[in-house]
């Protein structure tokens, strides 16, 4: 993850109100939350636990610490995803009548020539094929946690989409998928994969990590 970014700021203190993301109290926040951690060692490739990391912090610097001698590591660490997550894949070009719910939100296709207001993000329309149908759900699903308290994010790969929880943790994993039809295939009754500790992982085997990181606020 990279900085929070303050892009607004200007004349007459613009950017400076507020709290909220891409504020400068937002950002000056993120920059009062450095964190040093020393994490035991382990495997490449390995979680290696650190409690309070989670995939929407910064991490800046890696070294490790073998009998006094660092190296640096920043390169090959990655902060380990603790968020749960799932997958809907579209199976056609989709049959207007089927639904899809996502997180407590519910999607029913509709016909390609459907008169739908642009407001209502509950319908989404079949298309030309698979990837096509998945790609309009994506659209749906945004705009509809765009306008709520975030639960889910997606990314789509073709006709399969990503349904990541927002928050790290094991809550994720109670975030329910369904489906009516034969128009999706979804990975399960709900995410998983949430898990209670963050943690870090590098490429190489590791004898004792330093790792300096800012915390999101």
């Amino acid at each position: 993850m990279t900085f929070e970014n303050v892009s607004n700021l200007g004349k007459g203190g613009a950017g400076m109100q507020g709290s909220g993301a891409g504020s400068a109290a937002r950002a000056i926040k993120e920059l009062q939350g450095l964190q040093v951690s020393l994490v035991a060692g382990g495997a490449a490739n390995s979680k290696l636990a650190l409690a309070a990391i989670t995939p929407r912090d910064t991490l800046i610097a890696a070294h490790n610490n073998n009998a006094g001698v660092l190296t640096d590591v920043t390169a090959t660490t990655t902060i380990s995803d603790n968020r749960a997550s799932g997958t809907v894949t579209a199976a056609s070009a989709g049959t207007a009548g089927d639904t899809v719910s996502i997180a407590g939100l519910t999607y029913t296709l509709v016909a390609a020539n459907a008169t739908v207001n642009l407001a209502d993000k509950t319908k989404v329309k079949v298309a030309a094929d698979a990837a096509g149908l998945a790609a309009n759900l994506m659209a749906a699903v945004q705009a509809r946690e765009a306008n709520r308290d975030t639960k889910v994010t997606v990314s789509r790969n073709a006709a399969v989409l990503t349904i990541t929880a927002y928050a790290g943790g094991t809550d994720g994993n109670a975030l329910a998928l369904a489906e009516t039809g034969n128009s999706f295939n979804i990975s399960g009754a709900t995410l998983s994969g949430g898990s209670a500790t963050g943690g870090v992982q590098v490429t190489s085997v590791t004898n004792q990590l330093v790792v300096y990181w800012f915390k999101k606020p």
